[in-house]
């Protein structure tokens, strides 16, 4: 038979058959190992790209992006207008008008008037002198006050009115030369003053408040002879002053009680008291 170059022999094909059952066997050893040649687990598990939620996403879900709003420059016209200042620096700056007794200030004056009456323990103090060289001083039993006012409210805290008054008390006893006697008479005062108080509003329906007057006193005394040494009697008019201290409860918008202690100097040295009274307002 003639010789077939391209057809294997017997012996070839033997060894070919050997290679591929190597390779087979090769195969079917790797198979399962991750990552060899022959793993197909990574292809087959892995999603398709179009199915995550970032494709999936409805249209609606969307989260529209943020729009930039371009701002706009300020006009030219435009000018920082500072705030109101408060009274207290509007008034040290001149801008406002200054308001010494405080905000609560209205034009109706009448319907900020008040009437006010006072009665209590009047103390005068001792009267001292002296007569054809000889000097004598003379004690007074507790005597009585009485006043009567009329004033107005000027804001929130001040106050002004006008106020008489008149005072009484009785000797008690009068030394001089070393003697001792019981003289009989008494001291009287009659008197007229301006007055302006400042109340001190707490928060609460008590208000203590002080204040001072000016205006003149009537001043008449009792003649009396006190161991050989006459006293001579006074009839005069004199400059009057007097500081106040007190306390007022104020019942209501109209009606309040107050109690007050003052104290009353005059022109002549020899003459002061001290008074302590209970007093009644009542704001028309």
């Amino acid at each position: 038979m003639p010789s077939r170059p391209w057809w294997p022999d017997a012996g070839n094909c033997t060894g070919i058959g050997v290679g591929l059952a190597v390779l087979l066997v090769a195969a079917s050893a790797n198979a399962g190992a991750k990552g060899s040649m022959y793993d197909m687990s990574s292809m087959i598990n892995e999603s398709h790209p179009f199915a995550t939620s970032g494709y999936n996403a409805a249209a609606g879900t969307v989260v529209p992006a943020q729009v930039m709003r371009p701002i706009a420059p300020p006009s030219p016209t435009l000018r920082y207008t500072p705030p109101p200042p408060n009274v207290a620096q509007a008034s040290a700056t001149g801008s406002a008008p200054y308001r010494p007794f405080g905000e609560v200030m209205t034009d109706d004056w009448f319907n900020r008037i008040y009437v006010a009456a006072d009665g209590g323990l009047h103390l005068q103090g001792d009267l001292d002198g002296s007569t054809g060289g000889a000097s004598y001083s003379i004690e007074f039993d507790p005597g009585f006050a009485l006043h009567g006012s009329l004033g107005t409210y000027l804001g929130q805290d001040f106050r002004v009115e006008g106020e008489i008054a008149y005072r009484m008390a009785d000797y008690d006893q009068g030394t001089a030369g070393g003697a001792t006697a019981t003289p009989t008479g008494d001291m009287k005062m009659a008197t007229g003053m301006a007055n302006v108080y400042y109340d001190m509003h707490l928060g609460s329906s008590f208000a203590p408040y002080v204040g001072g007057g000016l205006g003149i006193a009537q001043i008449e005394s009792t003649a009396a002879t006190i161991g050989g040494v006459a006293a001579a009697a006074k009839d005069a008019t004199e400059f009057a002053y007097q500081t106040i201290i007190g306390v007022t409860y104020e019942y209501d918008r109209s009606w309040s009680l107050g109690l007050d202690a003052r104290y009353i100097g005059t022109g002549d040295e020899d003459v002061s008291a001290t008074a302590i009274t209970l007093n009644v307002r009542h704001s028309l």
